[in-house]
């Protein structure tokens, strides 16, 4: 089952929000695919990947166990899967930080190992109990067993267990409520049901449309207001999927063509060797353009760059399969790699814009020649799925 990082993460989002404890084989095969789709596209972050593999260990464990399921391997599960989407959503990488949530993480795990052997280990040893000796489960008090008929009520009571955990479910809530009310436009106010209408018409995608003179413009909201003028930016279009876009030409590494070969290899493997570009008598670096360039060729040749899909817009959520060209973008030490189905040969120019986020989208931009295009911010892509390459001298 091929996942989208943004489908994964939803659907660990969604077990760390849970009410139900117990976990059905067809749940635990849902994030076990999302596992597997992370830890793909993270070969590059040590931390993250770990913490991964700890989690689709229990998870391995858990199927195995049927209904029999220990608490405490649920209770490791919903911490790790709520660290893994911190780690995701936190733009800003600190490898320090994102080691010492390991070290964390690996301790609960050695101590969750333990707790496993140990339960085990009497019904190993000890003769079974007649059944005419077992004590009978205490009965739990009709006032706790009776659910909440008020819907309220049901909501409340569902949000008290989420914020009493300590697995940092009520660390996701919290994110979520912070990204959705300034969304709603009513930041001092209590989030309603219009605040929540607001936040899904900001968030409608974006249509295509052809003006009058031929030229295609892409219906957003956000174009309501009037555009900025700006410093004349060097831009290049993109064609991912089915949907155009721009890149500031100050990320672009390198351009070139990709068969359908070559596609399905790459896509299989989660990222591109940069090995493979090497040429008969010419430097690695020297094909590179910006920090690629500088750096050498024998360090070149061990990099393997992930393989990047941006969200926003109708962009596709899974890289395009049906590419035909193969971008390589920079931005300091962080480098990908995007899949598109066209990439112009020559550069545009941006002289206006207006802010409006979407996804990756960082808002549109209005070109010399009068069209308007949404511009990708490269910068925040990389940083969330692009690998961070060390220098060394």
């Amino acid at each position: 089952m091929n996942l989208s990082i943004d489908e994964s993460i939803q659907r660990l989002k969604a077990e760390i929000l849970a009410q139900d404890w117990r976990i059905s084989p067809r749940r635990l095969e849902s994030i076990e695919a999302a596992f597997s789709c992370l830890q793909k596209r993270f070969k590059t972050r040590k931390g993250m990947h770990a913490i991964l593999a700890m989690a689709d260990s229990v998870i391995v464990y858990m199927k195995k166990q049927d209904e029999t399921v220990a608490p405490a391997s649920i209770d490791f599960l919903k911490e790790a899967m709520a660290h893994i989407v911190n780690l995701y959503e936190d733009h800003d990488y600190n490898p320090d930080h994102e080691e010492e949530l390991f070290q964390r993480v690996f301790k609960r795990y050695n101590v969750l190992k333990q707790k496993l052997q140990l339960s085990r280990r009497p019904a190993e040893t000890t003769t079974p109990t007649p059944a005419k000796q077992a004590v009978p489960a205490p009965k739990e008090s009709p006032k706790e067993n009776k659910p909440p008929t008020n819907q309220t009520d049901q909501l409340l009571q569902r949000l008290r267990l989420i914020l009493g955990r300590k697995d940092g479910s009520a660390l996701v809530l919290q994110r979520l409520l912070e990204e959705a009310v300034p969304l709603s436009g009513a930041a001092e106010q209590p989030l309603t049901v219009t605040g929540l209408r607001t936040i899904l018409d900001k968030m409608a995608p974006n249509s295509t449309t052809i003006n009058a003179s031929g030229k295609k413009e892409t219906n957003c909201p956000l174009q309501k207001h009037t555009p900025e003028a700006c410093q004349a930016t060097p831009v290049r279009r993109l064609t991912v999927g089915k949907t155009q876009i721009l890149i500031p030409e100050t990320h672009i590494a390198l351009t070139q063509p990709l068969k359908n070969r070559k596609c399905s290899s790459y896509l299989h493997n989660g990222r591109v060797n940069l090995s493979e570009f090497s040429r008969f008598a010419k430097g690695l670096a020297d094909q590179f353009i910006g920090p690629l360039s500088e750096m050498k060729d024998r360090q070149l040749k061990k990099l393997a760059l992930p393989i990047m899909a941006p969200r926003g817009l109708t962009l596709p959520e899974l890289p395009d399969e049906k590419a035909t060209k193969l971008l390589i973008i920079s931005h300091e030490n962080w480098h990908g790699v995007l899949f598109c189905a066209e990439i112009e040969d020559e550069t545009n120019s941006m002289i206006q814009f207006c802010k409006g986020k979407n996804g990756d989208i960082e808002g549109t931009a209005w070109l010399e020649s009068g069209d308007t295009v949404p511009l990708l911010n490269a910068e925040q892509l990389l940083r969330r799925e692009g690998f961070l390459s060390v220098t060394s001298p």
